[in-house]
């Protein structure tokens, strides 16, 4: 019965804080409809197939390119940087491939600590997370880079050696107003040196019009969405020194050997890795 549509959306509405608000849609479990999951309610799918529609069905294979960078960029570190401590901010909600898997898989000393502000996805994520001491969830908001960085160290992450931030797919939930630049620029000195940034954005160059009939769908949700022209996303690299081949589509991004040919992609997301001096 669990398993079913109706028992699990139940579940979610009774485990949420209250005032939850089951007529706004979510990003987060947007996102989780995207890549096939199964927590979301009326409201996300309604307003996750808007999007979809906008993009052409391009959504879809942008999240699932998110996610293989995710998953890329995590093994670089752990593998050939030797990051033993990771920070996920604007996490979302546990699916497949998450950092703490894919990283424990390279080496079994890993500490992951996943961030994001949304109770509803505090209260899912600490129910699947619980029993391994080396992944904990801290509820902050990455808008605010010390209150951050003091709940993931509340909860055991330390930042005396080299760690990763990890911004994916997050940095276009930040408007304008609020200083994107500003706020990378306040975790590049909050970094101990060694430390490496992962960022990916989604890039406004090609589809202008279409990006802002998203935005659109996006506003009636708990965040708004800010697609960037990549002269923009550059500067979120500012004082970090970036990691070969530089912030380019995801698919791009040391691809694996074994790869299908590179091809364009209809909705690019633009990512890099990039160390702290």
């Amino acid at each position: 019965m669990r398993n079913h549509p109706a028992e699990r959306e139940r579940v979610m509405t009774e485990q949420a804080p209250g005032g939850f608000d089951v007529t706004r849609p979510n990003v987060a479990r947007m996102y989780d409809y995207y890549l096939g999951g199964k927590n979301h309610l009326p409201a996300d799918r309604a307003a996750a197939e808007r999007v979809i529609e906008l993009s052409q069905g391009h959504v879809r294979e942008a999240v699932q390119e998110n996610r293989a960078f995710l998953g890329r960029a995590v093994r670089f570190l752990a593998r050939e940087r030797g990051i033993r401590a990771f920070l996920d901010l604007g996490a979302g909600l546990p699916t497949q491939g998450n950092v703490h898997e894919i990283a424990l898989d390279v080496s079994p000393d890993v500490r992951v600590t996943y961030v994001d502000n949304d109770p509803v996805v505090a209260a899912h994520a600490r129910a699947l997370l619980e029993g391994d001491p080396r992944v904990r969830f801290a509820l902050a908001d990455l808008r605010r880079p010390e209150e951050v960085v003091a709940a993931a160290q509340a909860n055991g992450f330390v930042l005396d050696r080299p760690v990763a931030l990890l911004l994916v797919s997050c940095l276009h939930f930040v408007r304008d107003e609020e200083d994107p630049e500003g706020l990378m620029a306040a975790y590049r000195e909050l970094l101990p040196s060694g430390s490496h940034v992962v960022i990916s954005h989604v890039s406004s160059d090609p589809l202008p019009d279409e990006m802002a009939a998203m935005g659109g769908v996006y506003s009636r949700a708990n965040a708004p969405f800010e697609a960037r022209p990549a002269t923009q996303i550059a500067r979120f690299f500012d004082g970090f020194d970036l990691v070969e081949p530089g912030v380019v589509e995801l698919n791009r991004w040391r691809p694996e050997p074994d790869a299908l040919p590179l091809r364009g992609v209809a909705l690019p997301v633009l990512g890099g890795v990039a160390l702290r001096p």
